[in-house]
């Protein structure tokens, strides 16, 4: 019966996935309703809908009350208005990533991107290609980064901070959080020009107009220059998607763009590490999507790369995320 659970286990992602793009979650409002309704409002054949509404009570999505279902409470943020919703990421993961896992067998056998034997293609040549599955993707980002921001702005001190630069940040999933919390603080996000045009659409969720009128966008290549000058400097979940190599060579584009800046500048590295058994499933999603050559890093090859690109890491601190923050100054020369 384990095998069978596990084997099908895809299924349910799949299932999860068309839930989330039917808005169930969103219609059932914190209530419940019946099949039939719920087909009529999501324009869905009823019979079929049952089945997978029915289908969604074995892992606990939803619920049974009498002929009606609910949402549970543990999946409240597949709910698009939930505070850290995770809607997108999961059809994200269910769909594009699902598919990239295809490529599997191919990754083990040769060490080679799965990613690129399926789509023909890199991941990030491919969202070029496919606007609609990017802005799934920066979505699919905000999601993640909502939490980090949360519990980042709880860990460390901005006290006196007044710039911050997030390196890779996507449509801006990491700073509205911050900047909240510290309304001196200006932020800018550096990322490919494609991501920043659809940033400020992407920060329509804001609705603190304080925040939005302090974020900016710099089009940039962390291979090559990002804005100079910050007192901090982000990059969350950015370096596990590269080889060891290439993380140093983003890491020594920041320290470049640090040189200008004030003594107290810092670099905080906020990366889920591949440290334990349990974190083997994030090293294989780095094997077979990421950078040809990716498994992940421990704390002390994360350590070690930041201290090739010319950093000190001063601290480390845990998030209830699963990520680990090392805060690292620039060192002197």
């Amino acid at each position: 019966m384990e095998i069978l659970k596990l084997a099908v286990s895809g299924w349910f992602a799949r299932a999860l996935a068309v839930a989330a793009r039917l808005e169930i979650a969103d219609i059932l409002d914190g209530g419940s309703m019946s099949s039939q309704e719920l087909a009529e409002r999501t324009g869905s054949d009823p019979e079929v809908l049952h089945r997978l509404l029915q289908m969604l009570t074995v892992p606990g999505v939803l619920e049974r009350d009498g002929e009606k279902f609910k949402l549970t409470e543990a999946y409240a943020p597949l709910r698009a208005d939930h505070p850290f919703t995770q809607r997108h990421f999961a059809i994200l993961a269910a769909e594009l990533y699902d598919d990239a896992f295809a490529g599997l067998m191919h990754t083990v056998k040769t060490g080679k991107s799965g990613f690129q034997e399926v789509f023909g293609q890199s991941l990030y040549a491919y969202l070029e290609n496919n606007p609609e599955t990017a802005e799934l993707f920066d979505k699919g980002m905000v999601d993640l980064a909502t939490p980090v921001a949360h519990c980042l702005v709880e860990q460390h001190d901005f006290g006196g901070v007044k710039t911050v630069v997030d390196v890779g940040g996507g449509s801006g999933g990491l700073l509205p959080g911050i900047l909240a919390a510290h309304p001196g603080i200006h932020g800018t996000v550096a990322d490919r020009a494609s991501v920043c045009a659809r940033g400020r659409e992407g920060l329509g969720r804001v609705t603190d107009e304080g925040v939005l009128e302090r974020i900016t966008f710099a089009p940039s290549d962390f291979f090559t220059e990002v804005p100079a000058g910050a007192d901090r400097y982000l990059l969350k979940n950015v370096l596990h998607d590269w080889t060891y190599d290439n993380c140093v060579r983003i890491l020594r584009t920041v320290a470049t763009a640090m040189a200008t800046s004030a003594e107290g500048a810092r670099l905080l590295v906020v990366e889920p590490l591949v440290e334990h058994d349990i974190d083997g499933w994030r090293a294989m999603f780095q094997a077979v999507a990421c950078d040809e050559g990716t498994l992940g890093l421990d704390e002390p090859g994360m350590r070690r790369a930041l201290e090739e690109a010319g950093f000190t890491v001063e601290s480390v601190a845990q998030l209830p995320t699963g990520h680990k923050v090392l805060a690292s100054a620039l060192r002197a020369a």
